[in-house]
């Protein structure tokens, strides 16, 4: 899997986006606690915050070889200016359970590393979204504030962070180990 960004004014990318978009319609139900509604044809260039600069507004799109696997979107230095937030995180239903969107994570991390002043990751998730919640906590993100409310969602937020650097919990993608549980077929099959 690699992540290339996105040019939303490029008419191709463009279709990349809408296509992965359109693949999860049950987005704005997991994420938002609503049903699709006008917004759900709004543009993704729409869909950052209006106080996030342009050039600080990051689309990404997953590939496996050239078939795109998931979509993301990030506001560098929002809502601090030590913070990205990490605004949309899509995996369509077939794909999902299989990795994908925890490695999408751990790959914009890597990015987010090189962006300068960036150290922490930041996201909202509704309390219904259960699912959403056990995923972020999965990828190595802590609540940091409940009982949030936004205009236009009828269910309260948890906010939620974690540092750019830190390890993630997920076992795909390595839980340090002890010695013990340590035998030589895992130990060779790290060193190829």
């Amino acid at each position: 899997m690699f992540l290339r960004r996105l040019n939303l004014e490029d008419p191709r990318d463009r279709e990349i986006a809408q296509e992965l978009f359109l693949a999860a319609p049950e987005y704005e139900v997991d994420a938002f606690g609503r049903l699709p509604s006008n917004d759900m044809a709004q543009p993704l260039e729409g869909r950052f915050p209006s106080a996030c600069a342009p050039e600080h507004r990051l689309t990404f799109a997953a590939f496996d070889h050239d078939r795109p696997l998931g979509l993301a979107q990030v506001a560098l230095h929002m809502p601090s200016a030590d913070a990205a937030a990490l605004l949309l995180l899509l995996v369509p239903a077939p794909l999902r359970k299989q990795h994908v969107g925890c490695e999408i994570v751990e790959r914009l991390s890597r990015q987010a590393r090189r962006w300068p002043g960036i150290s922490q990751w930041y996201l909202s998730v509704t309390d219904t979204n259960t699912g959403g919640l056990a995923f972020w906590r999965h990828c190595g993100f802590r609540t940091t504030a409940t009982g949030l409310t936004a205009a236009g969602f009828t269910h309260t937020m948890h906010a939620m962070t974690r540092a750019v650097k830190q390890r993630p919990l997920c076992q795909r993608h390595g839980v340090p180990e002890d010695d013990a549980g340590v035998d030589a077929r895992n130990l060779f099959a790290r060193l190829r």
